[in-house]
This record gives structure tokens, C-alpha cells and sequence, in this order.
């Protein structure tokens, strides 16, 4: 397949992948996450468009990798993403791989992304560890942590001064401890997080 993998670099590029990025993400949370949206992207776009990579078969995206660097010097990857008919072929592997080494010209040493349960494996795969983010607008890092007795807490942390979260060093998904804290903490929402050291 001759599918050719390029960054974004002008606005019309950047509304092309962006209309992909909702239309498989279409009803999910990401879609209304501001982090996520095409005016932040456009404003990344300025000086790190070269972190914020697509797939183009026959003048259509086909996927994503977008990379965006942190105030710490890492990068966090998201959304990433193919579309169905060319999953399983290498091309969300080849982007990240190039992400990867692009970063590196930016100093960066650290990479991390959150993951949908069916990518957790794709990650792992590539060399990145796993933890468990735990999140909740309604309950507190106290309330979050009584839960746990089982693992390493990597960090706690509130986000934007009013999500808690608690983050658990663990290198599985532990699918019952997620189905737990979902179940006792109503409206608390769990994720696998992935990271990886370049």
C-alpha cells in the first residue's frame, strides 16, 4: 500500500485531520477535551507541526499521531488513531516511531499518552509501561486512594485545580480494580496510561 506519512503544516492540512480525529472519536469525551482542540492544535501547529504527523492514502488521511510537548519536557501523544480498513498493517507503529525520533531534536526524554482498552496491548508491544490514571471532579485524592491496597501510587495530583487524580504503578490493566473504583466512586472515571523513557 503506498500510503504516505507526512506533519501538518498548513491550516488546510490541520482541519483534513482534524475532521478524522472526530469522526473516530465521534461521541467520546477526547472529542470536548480543550487540550484536543483545533485551535490548541493550530497553535501547536506554529512551531511543532513536525510533532503532529498523518497518514495519506490517495489525497485522504487514514491516520493520525499527534504529539504535543509538555512544560516538563515531555511529550504526550494523543489522539492517535487509524481508520478501520488499514488497522494491522504498521502505520500507527511507523508514525510513533518517527514521533519518537523527532522528539529527541527537541530534547525530549519522556513520552507518555493515554490508551483506549484495545491499543493497550499495540502499547506494550512498543515498549512503553503502564499505569492506572484515576480521575473524579467529584471525589477527593483521600476518597481515591482509600480504595487501594494494592498497588504503588506513582503521583497524585489535582489537574486544572479541580480534577483529583491518583495514578497507580501497576504493568497489567487490572480490569476488576477499575471496575471497582467505577462502582464506588460514581461519575470517577479510570484509564491505562502508557510511557516510555527515549
Amino acid at each position: 500500500m503506498n500510503y504516505l506519512i507526512k506533519n501538518v503544516s498548513s491550516k488546510q492540512e490541520l482541519e483534513k485531520t482534524f475532521d478524522f480525529f472526530k469522526m473516530i472519536f465521534i461521541g467520546m469525551p477526547v472529542v470536548d477535551n480543550p487540550e484536543y482542540s483545533l485551535e490548541k492544535w493550530e497553535e501547536r501547529m506554529k512551531n511543532h507541526g513536525d510533532l503532529m504527523l498523518y497518514a495519506s492514502l490517495d489525497s485522504e488521511v487514514i491516520g493520525i499521531v499527534f504529539g504535543r510537548i509538555n512544560d516538563n519536557y515531555s511529550i504526550t501523544i494523543g489522539p492517535v488513531a487509524v481508520h478501520e480498513n488499514h488497522r494491522g498493517i504498521g502505520i500507527a507503529k511507523e508514525m510513533i516511531f518517527l514521533l519518537e525520533e523527532r522528539a529527541t531534536h527537541y530534547g525530549i526524554h519522556s513520552i507518555n499518552l493515554g490508551a483506549v482498552e484495545s491499543a493497550e496491548r499495540f502499547y506494550s508491544k512498543l515498549g512503553y509501561t503502564g499505569s492506572l490514571l484515576i480521575q473524579s471532579q467529584i471525589h477527593s485524592i483521600e476518597q481515591l486512594l482509600s480504595l487501594n491496597n494494592r498497588y504503588k501510587v506513582e503521583f497524585t495530583n489535582i489537574y486544572d485545580g479541580k480534577v483529583s487524580q491518583v495514578c497507580l504503578e501497576l504493568t497489567e490493566p487490572d480490569r476488576d480494580l477499575q471496575k471497582e473504583y467505577e462502582a464506588a466512586f460514581p461519575g470517577c472515571y479510570t484509564q491505562m496510561m502508557y510511557w516510555k523513557n527515549i
